[in-house]
């Protein structure tokens, strides 16, 4: 049984692109780790990125039962 589609992403960081569904975090720093240290980008708001359904899951961020490689679990690209 297919799942549902999923949301896009809400925010992106500035600097290493890492997405999240928070909105929460939008205008705080990112906390993804990049070469052993805490990223120093922020999180901005994704709602006016273009944004492509994933090819490999079809927008639902999984194959099968795991975690879509293609879009990290997203099931969304950063259009470019």
């Amino acid at each position: 049984m297919r799942t549902g589609k999923l949301p896009k992403p809400a925010a992106a960081c500035s600097v290493c692109q890492a997405l999240t569904r928070r909105r929460e975090l939008v205008n705080h720093r990112c906390d993804h780790v990049v070469n052993g240290r805490r990223c120093y980008g922020t999180y901005r708001s994704a709602i006016t990125f273009l944004w492509d359904q994933c090819v490999a899951c079809e927008g639902t961020g999984t194959v099968g039962t795991q975690r879509c490689a293609e879009c990290a679990g997203f099931g969304w690209r950063m259009y470019g």
